[in-house]
């Protein structure tokens, strides 16, 4: 008789054992989970909004990178040699094209596949947070 119950008092032991165990795994696991959950969200979303865009500055590029190799060719400098052509022609390259180069021409569509997206997204989650550890002693955050 001793035995029939003694067996389910150690089964309920057992049981609490794991319940505390899997509470105590739980908010990791969450919090892994939803992080994988935000990476493909996020990926998804990205990848629709930023590789779904028609690329209308692609014309706009090529169309500069032609008058750069216009210039270029038909560049006819005042000074007699060829090393002082070449040095004007530098330096006036150099002055231009700041001026009229866009940084939104290095900008691709076709780089925000899903995978690209979720670098990124992974990437951002990992590499913004708090920098300082007084940040979290003053929020009252165990680290």
């Amino acid at each position: 008789m001793s035995m029939a119950v003694g067996k389910p008092r150690v089964f309920v032991e057992k049981s609490k054992k794991c319940v505390s165990k899997l509470w105590k795994l739980f908010p990791h696991v969450f919090l892994i989970l939803s992080l994988i959950g935000y990476a493909v969200f996020g990926a998804v979303l990205f990848s629709y909004i930023e590789g779904s865009s028609a690329s209308t500055t692609e014309r706009e590029y090529h169309a500069f990178l032609g008058e750069l190799v216009r210039e270029i060719q038909n560049y006819t400098g005042n000074s007699s040699s060829n090393f002082t052509q070449e040095q004007d022609l530098v330096k006036h390259l150099e002055n231009e094209i700041p001026k009229r180069f866009k940084s939104i021409w290095l900008q691709r569509p076709d780089n925000w596949t899903f995978f690209g997206s979720l670098f990124f997204c992974c990437t951002v989650f990992t590499t913004v947070g708090p920098r300082k550890r007084g940040w979290l002693r003053r929020a009252n955050v165990s680290y």
